[in-house]
């Protein structure tokens, strides 16, 4: 796995993992690279299903072109969201740059770094994004209860009190253009990990792996001059889900 992203990742995360689980977890996304077999599988699957006309799915990149548009930002942010509320599809994780390609029509080279999240955290995921942007707590909860940060276990004042630190890690989005840091992505991150090493609350292992995720995605993203409308991406995934899922 490329070391410059291990450094990027928040490293108090990696206290709340066993060891086993982190060789275990880091393994699997590793040997993925090496993978061709699974790659073209899930690349195939990927194609298959894919929605959007103006983002073309290619396995190399011909004339590079550097991304930097607002337009640019907006669709790296729908590949994004797109493999999470796709079709039962491994999560391609690498989004920095050299992975696309800005132009008519922008192309989108998904990287080998690739990983089939379980299908409880993927729910998670969803419901977390879609109580955050609907304004929906019960969702919003609920997602944090499959990702198994929220435990029955748990009196209300804890729950509120993890309920509003996941609130502030999605930050602004919800109301307003976003104009995205990784240095604030981080900030949030040890803010989360750190309540979590002191209230003892378990880390599922595959929060590393979306931990690449979310590190190369805010890498390509910062690059972006222009705030981005980040609920108004994401009601665009969620509506072209719905249309597939109604064909």
């Amino acid at each position: 796995m490329d070391k410059d992203i291990i450094k990027l990742l928040p490293q108090k995360a990696f206290k709340l993992l066993s060891v086993k689980e982190t060789f275990r977890i880091g393994a699997n996304v590793t040997k993925s690279i090496l993978n061709k077999t699974s790659y073209n599988h899930q690349y195939e699957k990927l194609q298959s299903n894919w929605p959007w006309q103006d983002i073309v799915l290619n396995t190399a990149i011909d004339t590079p072109k550097a991304v930097h548009s607002l337009e640019d930002g907006e669709k790296i942010l729908r590949i994004y969201f797109s493999q999470f509320f796709g079709d039962n599809t491994a999560v391609h994780l690498d989004l920095r740059s050299s992975h696309f390609a800005s132009g008519t029509p922008f192309t989108w080279v998904p990287s080998r770094l690739h990983y089939d999240f379980s299908p409880d955290f993927k729910e998670g995921v969803q419901s977390l994004y879609i109580g955050f942007y609907q304004n929906d707590d019960k969702h919003f909860e609920a997602g944090l209860k499959l990702l198994g940060i929220i435990r029955e276990t748990m009196n209300d004042s804890q729950k509120d009190a993890l309920k509003a630190l996941f609130y502030e890690h999605f930050g602004e989005g919800k109301t307003g253009s976003v104009k995205f840091s990784l240095s604030k992505l981080q900030s949030s991150f040890d803010a989360i990990f750190s309540y979590f090493i002191k209230e003892d609350v378990p880390l599922n292992p595959e929060f590393a792996v979306l931990g690449i995720n979310l590190v190369t995605l805010y890498l390509s993203l910062e690059k972006i001059s222009s705030p981005i409308n980040v609920s108004e991406v994401f009601f665009k995934v969620l509506a072209a889900k719905k249309s597939d899922s109604s064909n």
